[in-house]
């Protein structure tokens, strides 16, 4: 029988994306994985809904037909049944991911801070008060942290991955603290230790930072040049902190640390960038390989609020970014610097997609570990699914202490079961394995519902993402 002779449609998740040169178009299928080159013809009628359909797929032929059906582009599954079969596989495919996953482990050795930034979004915290705030945890509750990690370690692969988070967990009054955790985290097994800090006070802890078993990744946030940093992320006395930073930045790459910069952008310091990656090529970190260099939009945080100098989106933050540094006379930062990042992460998920040669699609299902694994041991004995929702204990997903562990199953579930087909409205995207759904806690923050996505205009960056994907792997060649 003539392909064509069979009842046919589109497939409901078909993602054509067009080529700036005409002609031709990528053509990625949202669930079966496949993604091909193809001619403007194919690509439009693959994006068709009209009744002109049926007669563009006899202009096609045979051979080409069968290979858009074994593909997935052209289906006999109603729309009904496309969304039960996503459903049926982002459950399964969920699934094993937790089962394999290790447990994503942060500790949070105090909720304080040495700085006292303008936009910080766990600012509400401070409403608990300075004794609440200055509570460190105790060697007990430490070893007790660790040791609830094991635990959880025990039915899956045990985590070897340690992050220390805050506050500020870097600070010297802490240092004896710090290095408590990391001697009794080596001996539970930790190989592998990263922090994200504001790198003020991290010279007093010098000789934990290094390559292998030492502290080896940092995240740490530089706001734009000395002036207008200084303005946004100061100490409680109103001291700026740009000097120690950059300083301890540098010591940092020096020790073979990768660091990863994140600026943190509002309509107050987008103008002021080219300015930043100007300092960065002074200090020459962008020749560091180990070093990296983004930006994200402030937020009022998930448990916060948005104010009129915050970007609505990460593309509004990188149009304002690009326009600015335009007028400044030039295209874009310094490649190190990564303007569009959001788009970067999409680009190098495409890029693994693309090079994938055999074996099953890389299906994402969640958006980030918070829905699959993701721990993080407060020092009031709290356990939180995610950094944005710490510190408000309606949030926890349960607590420990010395000798014990007691996790809420129902709490533990609306996160870490949390995958992107158990939210209704994106089992009819096509792009919901490349997304996950987007970030839960942003999502519970728009709209009071875990099940609600949060898409940040993931399509429109894929759109973007695809062509540069494509082009890098085109270059590249095949084969390599």
């Amino acid at each position: 029988m003539d392909e064509r002779e069979t009842a046919v449609r589109p497939s409901s998740f078909n993602i054509v994306v067009p080529l700036p040169e005409g002609g031709e178009a990528l053509l990625f299928h949202g669930y079966s994985g496949a993604v091909d080159l193809v001619r403007a013809n194919v690509a439009e009628l693959l994006g068709s809904r009209d009744n002109g359909f049926s007669a563009a797929l006899k202009t096609l032929s045979s051979e080409t037909v069968r290979q858009l059906r074994q593909r997935g582009y052209l289906t006999d599954k109603s729309p009904g049944e496309e969304q039960e079969y996503v459903l049926k596989l982002g459950k399964c495919v969920h699934r094993a991911a937790r089962k394999h996953a290790s447990p994503g482990t942060l500790l949070i050795p105090t909720y304080s801070c040495n700085l006292r930034c303008s936009y910080c979004y766990e600012r509400s915290l401070r409403d608990k008060g300075s004794e609440w705030l200055e509570t460190t945890m105790t060697p007990e509750t430490a070893e007790a942290a660790l040791q609830a990690v094991t635990r959880l370690g025990q039915d899956r692969r045990p985590s070897r991955a340690l992050t220390l988070y805050g506050g500020e967990p870097f600070q010297s009054r802490n240092s004896r603290l710090v290095r408590l955790l990391y001697e009794r985290a080596r001996e539970h097994g930790f190989r592998r230790f990263s922090a994200i800090t504001n790198a003020v006070e991290l010279d007093a802890l010098a000789d934990l930072l290094g390559p292998g078993p030492k502290f080896s990744f940092l995240q740490i946030t530089l706001d734009g040049p000395p002036e207008i940093h200084d303005r946004r992320r100061f100490r409680p006395d109103r001291q700026g902190s740009f000097r120690q930073i950059a300083d301890n930045i540098h010591l940092a790459l020096e020790k073979g640390v990768q660091v990863s910069v994140r600026v943190n952008v509002d309509r107050h310091n987008a103008e002021d960038l080219g300015a930043l990656s100007d300092y960065f090529q002074s200090r020459g970190w962008p020749r560091n390989p180990r070093f990296r260099a983004y930006c994200s939009p402030v937020h009022g945080g998930a448990c916060g609020r948005k104010n009129r100098f915050h970007f609505d989106s990460h593309l509004d933050m990188q149009n304002a970014v690009q326009a600015s540094l335009e007028q400044e006379g030039c295209r874009e930062a310094h490649p190190a610097f990564e303007v569009a990042s959001f788009t970067h992460a999409v680009r190098k998920r495409i890029a693994r997609h693309l090079a994938q040669k055999n074996g099953l699609p890389l299906w994402k299902t969640a958006f980030c570990g918070s829905n699959v694994s993701m721990v993080l041991f407060d020092p009031f004995g709290d356990i939180y699914p995610c950094w944005e929702v710490i510190g408000h204990p309606e949030h926890r997903i349960g607590r420990y202490g010395p000798g014990f562990l007691d996790l809420d199953p129902g709490s533990v579930e609306r996160w870490h079961a949390r995958s992107v087909v158990e939210i209704p409205a994106c089992r009819s995207c096509a792009y919901l394995f490349f997304c996950g759904g987007g970030c839960e806690a942003f999502a519970y923050q728009a709209t009071g519902r875990f099940d609600e996505s949060h898409c940040f205009d993931f399509p429109r960056h894929f759109q973007t993402a695809a062509l540069l994907a494509y082009r890098d792997w085109a270059s590249r060649g095949p084969e390599t």
